[in-house]
């Protein structure tokens, strides 16, 4: 089923205090879906009603083929039949259970050959292999999330919701978790709604951003263009976009070389600030933001800025007196972020050819593979 097709379809209705009623509709196929506005808005709502941990006042709710909730059939399908997952701010581990069994919790009545294959896959997949024979009081803020994740998605849900999952942690591992989760939605192939406040987050990990304001989704579509979008309240929500570009690390040009090259693709490499204890090969995720990329339409030279990447405009999404230009580099797309009379004066549009300029100290490591601690 491709993400163009629902996979999830709410209708629902629920009064939930004399000052908000939550009304709203939304669709979601086999991709990610991010819940955006300001608090008290009903995001938080929204996901109890699908779950099952709270009941509409009216309304229909279908996942997959099963309805879950039918108010003129009178069906309500309790929480623990609905195959969905979830994970919130408070990661709710077992304080008396070690990672390992934590997991293993949603996997009851599994074969013990196979609760064992899909306890060692998705270990794997959430990089908490070495931490199963843990104490949950014994990990990091970051790696309980990762755990948390783990035992949410092992009994393979049909559906995974996430209530700003990673909001108490910093922005190093909040920007890491987001990159693992995107991973993990694509391998999985798990339809998410996730809520968020971050307009990175939403950027970097939906491929639908559903604007909730009052109970009702105002606007919906692809997240750059919602909060781009004029008749959304707050123009400025794109500020401080980010990129961010995964890679694997190639040696050193010589001993003590202060730069490093990061190969994206096979047509792409980025120069980034050294780091230590990462071998050739390691891979990395670095953060560049949309503001710190430079646009040329002409051949460049005698630049200070180690990275010139020649690359494609793939589309143009003004907002205010700003555009976001998204450039296609190999299989890398990027988010650049100039003034709308740049856009004039370049002559940028679709298929464009332009270079990027970056610095390389614009170019932040943020891991390198497992490191959140």
């Amino acid at each position: 089923m491709s993400p163009a097709e629902p996979r999830l379809l709410v209708e629902v209705s629920r009064r939930v205090h004399a000052k908000l009623t939550l009304d709203a509709s939304l669709s979601l196929g086999s991709e990610c879906g991010v819940l955006f506005g300001s608090s008290g808005a009903g995001k938080t709502t929204l996901l109890r009603l699908i779950a099952g941990l709270e009941t509409p006042d009216r309304g229909r709710i279908r996942l997959g083929d099963d309805v879950l909730y039918d108010s003129d059939a009178k069906l309500d399908r309790p929480l623990r039949r609905r195959g969905i997952g979830m994970i919130f701010q408070d990661d709710l581990l077992f304080p008396h259970m070690n990672v390992a069994a934590n997991i293993r919790y949603g996997l009851k009545g599994r074969g013990r050959a196979e609760a064992d294959a899909r306890l060692a896959e998705i270990a794997s997949l959430c990089g908490v292999e070495a931490l199963l024979d843990r104490q949950p009081m014994t990990l990091s803020g970051g790696e309980r999330q990762r755990v948390g994740l783990a035992r949410a998605l092992a009994p393979r849900p049909r559906l995974l919701l996430c209530d700003e999952p990673f909001s108490a942690l910093d922005v190093m591992n909040r920007h890491i978790l987001v990159e693992r989760l995107k991973t993990i939605q694509q391998v999985e192939a798990v339809p998410i709604l996730y809520v968020t406040h971050s307009p990175a987050e939403a950027v970097a990990l939906g491929t639908q951003l559903f604007w909730v304001s009052e109970g009702r989704i105002v606007a919906r579509g692809n997240p750059l263009d919602v909060l781009a979008s004029s008749h959304v309240k707050g123009t400025t929500r794109l500020n401080g976009i980010r990129n961010l570009i995964r890679g694997r690390l190639e040696p050193p040009d010589q001993a003590g070389e202060s730069r490093l090259r990061l190969s994206l693709d096979e047509q792409t490499v980025l120069v980034i600030p050294a780091v230590s204890d990462h071998p050739p090969g390691a891979e990395l995720t670095v953060e560049v933001r949309a503001d710190d990329i430079l646009l040329g339409c002409r051949a460049v030279s005698g630049l200070s800025a180690r990275n010139v990447i020649p690359g494609v405009v793939e589309r143009l999404v003004p907002h205010g007196d700003e555009t976001e230009v998204l450039v296609q580099t190999g299989s890398v797309t990027w988010i650049s972020s100039v003034v709308n009379s740049a856009v004039d004066l370049l002559g940028l549009e679709p298929g464009t050819a332009v270079n990027m300029i970056i610095k390389a100290r614009s170019c932040r490591v943020l891991d390198a593979g497992s490191v959140e601690e």
